[in-house]
């Protein structure tokens, strides 16, 4: 490790990092674009990126586009009822506080005869909404119920996701089943179809007063609508003018007497949050992990191996933690070989990525006087931390809440000044961990006395996007590849540029079939990309399903599985990045299974066909077995639709060239138990 500057770490002194600002920015970042509002009598229209917002003239959105599609089936609202009688509020016109082209926030109020309604407003240019919101008393009264319910067209609100979810199963991700969904607390919520939807999203369940806490988050389809209700409170409340008010950290006990009134913090967010003008496609991201040239190497890549990597079409690098001895650390011992592996891939064409994660170790200089205000309470993580080439260490999750984040954005942005790294691999970063460390801000204080833990999604969305501003400012064409299994927080998720999920089934045995641990709803749901804005890559570790078998499902959504040794596997993914580029998938007009029908039939039931249709180059079609066993699968196009009526057509797999007949529009391929092939028709 380099000499420590006295300035940087010392138990009198603070580090060298501290209240670094490093990445906070006004600016508007590509390929976002200004937000542009129009000032109404009673309200505003805000455009962010692909999405309209009106808001007023009370104060949650009344309206929401997002690809020119309303998403909203009524104003979102909250429902309080007083003495027995529901409240009828009124709203008053908008008062700005500040509109720049990064970012517009107003206050609003609407009131009652019982009770004051207001709120502070910002609209960011991702186009992140945030409400800051509180209800008070115009008089002594009785709350009965608080209840926030959002409304969606039951056609954009088809699938459900919500957080956090569990490792092993796909339990959160998937169609809102017609029941509907009844649960705790949940920090964030989407709505959406598989182009678009729409985040709720809140930190805290704190000020949620209800008997059972168990049935406090509703989503229910009723008619052509799915309403999101959040009960929060569902218990009789005296409220007064005069009353004690919930500090920042701690709720007031009922017994103490009347409340002066509850205040709560609410997100949203439209998706997609941004334009895709490159994927993983383009990307083509290979990792180094410590297995794959051996622990010894370290960064020492052979030179042989890179010329392979380029030869095969790679040109990026996610290089994993042994970078540092210091579990992700900003600083290494092995800068000179840095600086070599840097330089080798450059004059190869590829991009390199460093490893950042969730964890702080106890090798950090700063551990002594940071450690435990950082560490995420409970405390948590892997003690010890026993991954070679590193030394052991005690390494253990970290908030981001805390001062660890201006460290490693600093570090970062130093990283790429000295190292020229072209951006980040960031191993659960945008990850808002449950924490309870009230030294940095964490956790409530409940009525009882106890400690509970909060969601630290603002502070996690900071980060992210600190990172990004540092990244992006420095290397316009650097990344941001995010390892996020289990997490789909959108409002940290978004600054990547491109996700990798899907490590959560890597500890299932061998045995159930693939749709039984990842259902094809669930895929679309979390794993696609599409409807989030983000480009989405999977990850997997042979189990339950080889890797082989996970092409069947993947490909059928557009999406690469990533490779991390120099064998079939990259094989494989070279020629699908080839065949990328010589069939022109990019220009392509994608027609998956769930939307082709007037194209394209397939029987079996359990066999699936998504199509990509060029204007010269013909058809290619990803071809799925997934009935569970093996079968003649055959498809039928539609040959007017696909503009090739009265067109000789030739057929061929796609990867070997081997010829494949089609014969008045049909193919028909016996494939194994998920089997698949790749069928290009010209013309």
């Amino acid at each position: 490790m380099r000499e420590t500057d006295p300035k940087r770490s010392s138990k009198s002194k603070m580090p060298w990092f501290f209240s670094s600002k490093e990445g906070i920015s006004g600016d508007v970042l590509p390929p976002w674009t200004p937000l542009r509002v129009e000032w109404k009598t009673n309200s505003a229209d805000v455009y962010p990126w692909g999405r309209k917002y009106t808001l007023g003239p009370t104060i949650f959105p009344s309206k929401i586009l997002s690809k020119d599609r309303s998403i909203l089936s009524r104003p979102i609202q909250v429902v309080a009822r007083v003495e027995g009688e529901e409240v009828q509020w009124e709203g008053t016109p908008i008062s700005l506080e500040e509109e720049t082209p990064s970012r517009v926030a107003f206050f609003q109020k609407a009131v009652s005869d019982t009770l004051f309604l207001s709120a502070r407003t910002e609209v960011e240019y991702d186009g992140m909404i945030r409400i800051d919101w509180k209800i008070e008393p115009r008089r002594r009264t009785s709350l009965d119920e608080l209840t926030f319910e959002m409304a969606l067209k039951r056609e954009h609100a088809r699938y459900l996701y919500h957080f956090p979810g569990g490792w092993g199963t796909a339990y959160n991700a998937g169609a809102l089943p017609e029941e509907g969904f009844v649960d705790g607390f949940r920090p964030f919520i989407w709505l959406g179809d598989e182009e678009r939807g729409l985040a709720w999203f809140s930190e805290s369940d704190k000020n949620w007063y209800n008997k059972d806490g168990e049935n406090v988050t509703e989503i229910i389809p009723e008619g052509d609508n799915v309403v999101l209700r959040l009960r929060l409170v569902s218990v009789p409340l005296e409220l007064s003018p005069g009353g004690k008010v919930s500090e920042d950290e701690k709720m007031v006990p009922l017994e103490e007497g009347p409340l002066g009134g509850l205040a709560y913090t609410f997100g949203f967010q439209a998706t997609p949050v941004k334009p895709v003008t490159k994927d993983v496609w383009d990307y083509r991201i290979f990792h180094i992990s410590q297995k794959t040239f051996g622990v010894k190497t370290r960064l020492n890549v052979p030179e042989w191996a890179l010329d392979r990597l380029a030869e095969l079409g790679v040109k990026t690098i996610a290089f994993h933690e042994h970078w540092t001895d210091v579990e992700a650390y900003f600083d290494t011992a092995y800068g000179e070989d840095l600086k070599r592996l840097v330089k080798a891939c450059h004059e190869r064409g590829i991009q390199l990525l460093l490893y950042f994660g969730f964890l702080i170790s106890d090798l950090a200089p700063e551990w002594p006087l940071l450690g435990e205000e950082c560490v995420v309470l409970p405390k948590g993580g892997y003690t010890p931390y026993n991954y070679p080439p590193q030394p052991i260490q005690n390494a253990y999750r970290v908030c981001y809440k805390s001062v660890w984040q201006d460290a490693v954005v600093a570090g970062i942005a130093r990283l790429i000044d000295e190292y020229g790294i072209d951006g980040v691999y960031l191993d659960g970063t945008e990850y808002p961990w449950p924490c309870s460390n009230r030294a940095h801000g964490c956790g409530y204080i409940r009525p009882d006395g106890s400690v509970a833990s909060t969601y630290p999604i603002f502070a996690v969305r900071n980060l992210m996007r600190r990172i990004y501003t540092v990244v992006k400012k420095r290397r316009p064409e650097g990344q941001i590849n995010v390892h996020n299994s289990t997490c789909m927080t959108i409002p940290t998720l978004e600054w990547a540029t491109s996700y990798w999920d899907g490590e959560q089934f890597g500890s299932i045995e061998p045995g159930p079939h693939a749709l039984e641990v990842l259902p094809l709803d669930a895929f679309r749901t979390e794993f696609m990309g599409h409807q989030w804005g983000v480009p989405a890559e999977f990850l997997c570790y042979d189990r339950p399903f080889t890797w082989q078998e996970a092409y069947a499902f993947t490909l059928l959504h557009d999406i690469l599985i990533r490779s991390s040794n120099l064998d079939e596997r990259l094989e494989l993914e070279s020629q699908l990045w080839r065949l990328n580029d010589e069939f022109g998938r990019k220009e392509a007009l994608w027609l998956p299974y769930w939307k082709n029908a007037e194209y394209v039939t397939v029987k079996p039931t359990g066999a699936y066909t998504s199509l990509y249709w060029h204007p010269k180059n013909g058809v290619l079609a990803v071809i799925s077995n997934l009935t569970g066993q093996k079968t003649r699968v055959e498809v039928k196009f539609n040959l007017d639709k696909l503009n090739l009526s009265g067109k000789e057509i030739s057929g061929q797999d796609a990867l070997t060239g081997e010829s494949i007949k089609v014969r008045d529009g049909k193919v028909q391929l016996v494939l194994p138990s998920m089997g698949w092939r790749l069928v290009w028709l010209k013309h």
